[in-house]
């Protein structure tokens, strides 16, 4: 039976501060726990996640229509995470940081068998987390000296025709996602887990108009649409 992993990678954590690392770090599993909830309380299908060495994240989805939304959590949720106001970094450090606060993480789904004995002991192999743990182990390798980014999403499995259909899908909700502000990435988050407008207003507090405003130019409609086709899609 088909199953997915997620393998996402904090995209330069090394320019945050201690601090701010130890913040994150609360963050990410503060963002475990919403999805544990909305994936209980929406009778979705089982999910293993952990964070690995303060930068490496990897879920097992016993469901594989649940891949995208748990991605795109992930992906908001980073990203709207809020760094510290800093003046004294260096140049560099300051492009790196900027980096993060544009891109957050990088994701990568994969598709495929996995051994679940072994899922049980806390230990992922198979198919699906070599092929998304391969696409993050190639971006950071290939980006290693560069300051830019082409691509944070990604979707891979030994089918074709998956591919042929979600890797053009999540490389447009790439560029949606790279191109929202904190704050609508923080809204989306919440819409992702479930919550209506209302609710996120009352919880900001601020106008239900306001929340939609921000979810209209953040690209929701095209990121819904997304979700329904992969959470509809037939992955045997």
């Amino acid at each position: 039976m088909k199953r997915a992993t997620i393998s996402a990678d904090i995209i330069a954590s090394s320019s945050l501060s201690a601090r701010e690392l130890e913040l994150l770090t609360q963050h990410i599993h503060s963002i475990f726990e919403e999805i544990q909830h909305y994936q209980k309380e929406n009778n979705k299908g089982d999910i293993r996640m952990r964070l690995v060495a303060g930068d490496l994240i990897e879920c097992l989805l016993f469901n594989p229509n649940d891949a995208l939304r748990v991605a795109l959590i992930l992906k908001s949720g980073i990203k709207s995470f809020p760094t510290e106001e800093v003046l004294n970094y260096d140049l560099q450090t300051d492009k790196y940081r900027k980096l993060f606060e544009t891109y957050g993480v990088r994701v990568a789904i994969g598709m495929g068998n996995m051994d679940i004995e072994l899922a049980d002991k806390n230990i992922l192999k198979g198919e699906a987390i070599t092929i998304s743990g391969r696409y993050i182990s190639e971006q950071k390798t290939s980006n290693k000296e560069r300051v830019t980014i082409k691509n944070t999403l990604f979707f891979g499995s030994n089918n074709d025709y998956q591919n042929n259909i979600f890797q053009p899908v999540l490389s447009l909700l790439d560029t949606i996602f790279s191109k929202m502000t904190r704050k609508q990435s923080e809204i989306i988050l919440w819409k992702l887990l479930g919550y209506s407008e209302q609710a996120i207003a009352n919880k900001f507090e601020v106008s239900q108009s306001s929340v939609n405003q921000h979810s209209k130019n953040a690209g929701w409609t095209s990121i819904e649409e997304a979700l329904v086709l992969f959470s509809t899609f037939d992955f045997r």
